[in-house]
């Protein structure tokens, strides 16, 4: 997938819908969804409008294709306020990227759509545990009580 295409599709499954995402990035919605339309060739997305993009959107895929594309990882860096849910969450991460990994070698085959979805549970299930192992850091209610 291309990377305005993922920014297209973040934008559209976003939560809070198109219309509160231009408003978030200050953006005329059809303006926006111009520029998201690959096949529109006056209306081109700026590279600036990324990161406003991710953070009104609460999501950072783009970012795991680049890392891909690049033949990196990316890894989301935790808040210091980690909670115990971390660890409910990198189980559920893991378990996830397992069943996806099962199912490809259960058909015999792993293609590339395959090799991305992989990639991309594999990504998450290693983000959730780094909020874990941050969480560590920072949370007392893990530590026993006297």
């Amino acid at each position: 997938m291309k990377l305005t295409e993922t920014v297209r599709k973040m934008v559209i499954d976003s939560d809070i819908g198109t219309r509160a995402v231009a408003a978030k990035v200050d953006k005329k919605h059809h303006v926006l969804l111009n520029e998201l339309n690959f096949e529109n060739t006056s209306h081109k997305l700026g590279a600036e409008l990324l990161a406003p993009l991710m953070k009104a959107c609460g999501s950072d895929s783009p970012m795991h294709l680049l890392a891909a594309e690049m033949g990196g990882l990316f890894i989301k860096i935790p808040e210091e306020s980690c909670s115990n849910a971390s660890l409910v969450k990198a189980v559920k991460e893991f378990g996830e990227l397992i069943a996806v990994y099962g199912e490809a070698i259960e058909r015999g085959e792993l293609k590339d759509e395959g090799k991305q979805l992989i990639r991309k549970e594999g990504q998450e299930a290693m983000t959730a545990i780094q909020e874990l192992l941050c969480g560590l850091d920072v949370n007392d209610s893990l530590k026993p009580h006297n």
